[in-house]
């Protein structure tokens, strides 16, 4: 049907089911029950949003569920009341206020529905990485490429990210993290930071009463007050001993003068805290951090610190949805001539030593992306993919000489550390590395032109190795 005849079709709406064109809306009443199966056929979903509880059920239930054809459904709501739940807020597609507006939905439903005949529908192995490409294949037909933190009341650290962490229950908020940090490892997301956050060590909770407490009895029934020092006979003492309990005046408790002005007969150096439950006198308190969650009361230096971050997509992550999710131990495992990053880390501390040491030496590293292989990794197949990583690493090491290293992060990301080499001697190997791989790739793939970038940085002496690493990946990345 054309988009003239479309525009003249009727809203016809029978048995929860809204027909407009060609296009079939299912619409769920608010607290009405139905089977997810009855969902087959239809474009996309209606749902009646003004009970919060029941609007959260239905979304996780059709977001968290295992097949594309409905957790990719497109969701409208309808009768939506304002809420802070970020499930709600950013797991749908659109927000309605009577069905008159469906026809405004037409062109969305479509483009969710045009991007999801794009996706590789193949499961990885791992559960980490199953879970992110249902996430990519999310993001893919909803055109975001970043994965935002937002608070959250209902999870159990506090924060959540609504793609991810819907596939998890309130209280599994701390596994999101985990399986975040996993795929930044494995290059399919990129951090910037956003909040620094302490968690239980015993349940990963987030919601803390930090509390002072004694240091003797670990009781947080204390009270602090001022310590005085009567400046002509030197009695040092909690302000209680000098105030006159009848007019609240102060008066030194050894000399018995009077204390009129601060500054000039006494100041208040410090502050003296008493303990109502064991009646200690104590200069400072302990912090103690009492989870809310288990009620374990924990000492604040034990507490577990997670930072929280904003993830973009890296190219690798962006393809996933398209090209299939390949994870770093299925690509990389086992190469010869090349070494993990771990690895590299401790190998370059060393190299840093050695020029601490002798501030003549120059070392470089260069990082490496093929912006666009995994295309080809996907035409070739699991079986050829690896031999190709093989012959491509095998002419890096070619371009090098036998002092210097590889790092092999993924099947499209590498590191080379090129030791007593400056940047300038640097660029110039990194332009032949790049040259050779385009030429074997372009020889043995005739219709296939690959995309390669790469950075170089010195090796910096008063820098973490650590650092330097991310830096020189955020700068070719960005």
């Amino acid at each position: 049907m054309d988009t003239k005849k479309e525009n003249e079709s009727k809203i016809e709406a029978k048995d929860g089911r809204i027909s407009y064109g060609n296009l079939l809306f299912y619409y769920i009443e608010n607290n009405s029950s139905f089977r997810i199966e009855e969902l087959m056929g239809y474009d996309a979903l209606i749902l009646d949003a003004r009970d919060h509880d029941f609007t959260r059920l239905i979304i996780k239930r059709i977001r968290t569920h295992y097949n594309p054809e409905f957790y990719l459904k497109p969701v409208f709501l309808l009768n939506v009341k304002p809420t802070k739940d970020p499930l709600i807020n950013h797991l749908h597609d659109g927000i309605i206020y009577s069905f008159d507006q469906v026809p405004e939905l037409a062109n969305i439903v479509r483009q969710i529905f045009l991007l999801t005949t794009q996706l590789d529908y193949n499961l990885p192995n791992s559960f980490q990485a199953q879970t992110m490409k249902k996430v990519f294949n999310f993001m893919h037909t909803r055109e975001t490429k970043t994965l935002r933190p937002h608070i959250d009341v209902n999870s159990i650290v506090g924060y959540t990210y609504p793609e991810l962490s819907v596939s998890f229950d309130d209280r599994e908020e701390a596994q999101t993290l985990d399986i975040l940090e996993w795929a930044e490892k494995e290059g399919l997301i990129w951090p910037d930071f956003h909040e620094r956050i302490y968690l239980c060590n015993n349940c990963s909770s987030g919601f803390l009463s930090y509390r002072e407490v004694c240091p003797h009895c670990q009781s947080s029934n204390a009270k602090s007050e001022d310590l005085v020092h009567h400046f002509p006979c030197a009695y040092i003492g909690p302000i209680s001993d000098f105030r006159n309990p009848v007019d609240n005046t102060l008066s030194c408790p050894k000399c018995s003068k009077t204390l009129r002005h601060i500054g000039v007969d006494y100041d208040k150096p410090s502050v003296i805290n008493h303990c109502n439950n064991c009646d200690n006198n104590f200069q400072d308190f302990y912090v103690k951090a009492k989870c809310l969650s288990c009620e374990q009361d924990i000492e604040v230096q034990y507490l577990i610190p997670k930072t929280i971050y904003l993830f973009k997509l890296t190219k690798k992550g962006r393809s996933a949805a398209v090209n299939g999710l390949f994870t770093a131990s299925q690509e990389v495992e086992d190469i010869f001539g090349t070494i993990r990053p771990e690895v590299m880390k401790v190998m370059l501390h060393y190299e840093v030593e050695r020029m601490r040491k002798n501030s003549a030496l120059k070392s470089s590293v260069a990082v490496f992306h093929l912006e666009n292989i995994y295309e080809l990794y996907n035409r070739i197949g699991a079986k050829s993919r690896k031999n190709l990583i093989i012959e491509l690493m095998n002419l890096v090491r070619e371009n090098i000489r036998p002092s210097d290293y590889i790092g092999l992060e993924s099947a499209a990301t590498f590191y080379v550390s090129m030791i007593d080499t400056d940047p300038a001697a640097a660029a110039a190997t990194a332009n032949n590395i790049e040259r050779s791989m385009q030429t074997a790739i372009h020889k043995n793939f005739s219709a296939f032109e690959a995309s390669i970038r790469h950075h170089i940085e010195p090796l910096q002496i008063g820098t973490p190795v650590d650092a330097q690493l991310q830096l020189l990946a955020k700068e070719l990345f960005n």
